[in-house]
């Protein structure tokens, strides 16, 4: 059957009353590939119920008018496959009290990457998937919209060299798994034969695409963390307010001599299924606004009404664009980072199973860490710049043996002095010193019968010069103290903190805001997140108050820094095992948060450590699910956090964190234990 005139196409629009116009189309037109597949519906179930999730979790307020009227399913009556028919009647408009403008496009907020042609290849599903994550990259990190590999997701991926067909749940997926490259790192049009050849398999006229190896590729692909689904009006309140979206409808002949305005179907025959970025909405004119994968010249060009050079409205439920659900994506992880220096082994350390590094800066430029040897052993090294050979260490501490499951930490309580701490083989907790002028650690001293729970480590802190204060979970799961300041003779305690009992497997942490001022954080038993106070003055400490309504995931602890006097900030993994943080500063009546930090998730068993390495700014650490080394950072006049960045080829072993000191203004130095259990640091500067 032939394909319609455009006489016949611009007769059928005008008898119809239909809002757009076409355009004559040149006599050597060779039509787009299409490759649009249905997604499973086991795999769209999944995505919704993702969405669900998120949007009572994570951005409740924003969607409360959308989870009151219905959850997110997919419309009854719709069919799954981009050939089903014209679609469904004309969606509602933007219901009263719903938080989204009648109309939007992100076009408008210089997010939004050039153009993109796939040419004369179905791989419209991985132009229309880069595109969205390219966006994502430059609203959640603040970034020009970087240029993603479509060649990288389509060809190299588990699609494989062809230029069939694929569906927006598998190829998210994959960049969510494996990560897409940069066009830098492959071209497009790198991906076939100069010229391109037709693919011999096939009769529509695709070319034959090859896979092309991308050196050191893990380290220079974007990832990312959510894939969701969304439908109904949903699908107007995430555009208006989180980012675009992708979707399928299908292609009819009249679509490709579409020259601007609303497009509905007027006349033609089927072509196949074609997926777009969905930039946008207009409730005034009932459609969506898109982005094509086809080159600027779709469309003709730009006109007023924002569509033409490759992009098009079409009509609300027209072309079975409601279908399916439309698919969105967040957490967008960047490539690892090129400022970090290392991956350095530390001087042949190799540490006990479940065990993490501590370490930190006694002086400036001066850098000292502690672990469990395999022998569970107390070990040390120490680096500072006239050590041109690299670390020096590991010595073992003065015979000290640790519990299983517990890590040594440190304090420097005054310049170029140091205090370690340990929970002992017996659970009783231990501290060894060392200063200028000693030949050797001394130590290990019991402190004060101080007993530990199973797992636990004993965290403490400098509240002023030379006094030190230590925080301990007991065998009863009861937190207690101790302290000990020059002219003491022995540490005094154990007191009991108010009562708070902590869940297993948790650590209290310790953070001085102020000279002589204490806070510390803990994971309570019912997995909230608790914090209590001390100042002097004070017969007993303030607290356990919960923190902002924060739930912490089993076996995780709450890690905090002052980065500013009576500033305070802490990190926790939550529930969801996503990064949370909150707030407080002098004059706070309750804590600021619970806010997320990204879309990042933690693998179990780990927690996230905070560093301040100059006034006001902020940069955490943690392990990501698939075991690399990851971060994210805050500084003044930041809207949002930036991150999370992978650092260089950093693998961390199982149920261990990495940890971070601050050895003069704006450098840091981070530790772990590999997946070798070796331990190796990275070190960052301006």
């Amino acid at each position: 059957m032939a394909r319609p005139t455009i006489s016949v196409i611009r007769q059928e629009i005008s008898t119809r009353r239909l809002r757009w116009e076409a355009r004559e189309l040149p006599a050597d037109f060779k039509p787009r590939g299409l490759g649009y597949e249905p997604s499973d519906p086991e795999a769209n179930q999944a995505a919704l119920a993702n969405a669900q999730r998120l949007m009572l979790t994570r951005m409740p307020t924003i969607f409360a008018a959308d989870s009151m009227r219905s959850p997110l399913t997919l419309q009854p009556g719709l069919m799954s496959g981009p050939q089903s028919g014209l679609g469904q009647s004309q969606q509602a408009l933007s219901a009263p009290g719903s938080n989204r403008p009648r109309k939007f496009d992100w076009r408008d907020r210089g997010v939004v990457g050039p153009v993109t042609d796939q040419m004369s290849c179905g791989s419209c599903v991985s132009f229309a998937a880069a595109g969205m994550i390219s966006v994502m990259a430059a609203i959640e990190q603040a970034v020009t919209p970087p240029d993603l590999s479509e060649a990288d997701s389509h060809f190299n991926s588990s699609h494989g060299p062809s230029c069939g067909g694929w569906n927006n749940n598998t190829c998210l997926n994959q960049a969510r798994t494996r990560g897409i490259a940069a066009e830098t790192d492959l071209a497009y049009t790198a991906a076939f034969d100069s010229p391109p050849v037709l693919d011999p398999a096939r009769t529509d006229g695709l070319w034959l695409p090859r896979v092309r190896a991308i050196a050191d590729r893990n380290r220079k692909v974007y990832k990312i963390t959510e894939v969701t689904a969304w439908t109904g009006d949903a699908r107007k309140t995430y555009l208006a307010n989180v980012g675009p979206l992708i979707c399928g409808f299908t292609v009819f002949e009249d679509f490709d001599a579409y020259n601007g305005g609303v497009y509905s179907h007027a006349t033609g025959a089927v072509r196949g299924g074609h997926a777009v970025m969905v930039v946008g909405y207009d409730d005034d004119a009932g459609c969506w606004i898109c982005r094509n994968s086809w080159g600027t010249g779709f469309g003709g060009p730009a006109r007023a009404d924002g569509t033409g050079a490759g992009y098009f409205k079409i009509a609300y439920g027209d072309s079975n664009i409601s279908a399916q659900a439309f698919y969105g994506c967040q957490g967008v992880i960047p490539p690892a980072s090129s400022k970090w220096r290392g991956w350095w082994p530390v001087a042949g350390g190799v540490a006990a199973p479940n065990v993490s590094v501590f370490g930190v800066s006694r002086s400036r430029d001066h850098l000292d860490i502690t672990v469990p040897g395999t022998d569970h052993g107390t070990y040390t090294a120490a680096w500072e710049p006239a050590f041109t050979d690299g670390w020096h260490g590991f010595w073992r501490i003065q015979g000290g043996v640790v519990a299983p499951a517990t890590s040594i930490t440190m304090v420097t309580r005054s310049a170029n002095r140091l205090d370690a701490f340990c929970v002992g083989t017996d659970n009783g907790t231990y501290t060894a010193g060392w200063a200028p002028g000693q030949p050797k650690w001394g130590g290990w001293w019991r402190v004060q019968g101080g007993v530990a729970a199973p797992g636990t480590t004993v965290h403490g802190v400098s509240r002023s010069a030379d006094k030190l204060d230590i925080f301990c979970v007991g065998s009863d799961r009861g937190t207690y103290t101790a302290a000990w300041q020059p002219g003491d003779t022995s540490w005094r305690g154990w007191w009991r903190v108010r009562g708070g009992v902590a869940a297993p497997g948790t650590s209290v942490t310790a953070v001085s805001r102020r000279p002589d001022f204490l806070d510390i954080f803990c994971v309570g038993s019912d997995q909230r997140v608790y914090t209590a106070a001390w100042k002097p003055g004070d017969a007993n400490w303030r607290g356990w108050w919960p923190v902002a309504g924060g739930v912490a995931a089993p076996r995780t602890s709450v890690f905090g820094v002052s980065r500013g006097l009576d500033k305070l900030d802490i990190f926790c993994i939550g529930t969801d095992m996503q990064v949370y943080t909150a707030a407080w500063a002098a004059g706070d009546t309750n804590w600021r948060g619970w806010w997320p930090v990204g879309h990042f998730k933690a693998a179990p068993g780990t927690s996230v450590f905070a560093v301040s390495r100059s006034a006001d700014r902020l940069d955490i650490f943690a392990v990501g699910q698939d075991g690399g080394i990851y971060s994210a950072a805050w500084a003044p006049g930041m809207q949002k956090w930036r991150g999370w960045w992978r650092i260089l080829e950093g693998a961390a072993a199982p149920m261990t964190m990495v940890t971070a000191a601050v050895r003069a203004p704006d450098f840091l130095d981070i530790f772990a234990v590999g997946t070798d259990h070796r331990v190796y640091t990275a070190a960052w500067r301006p």
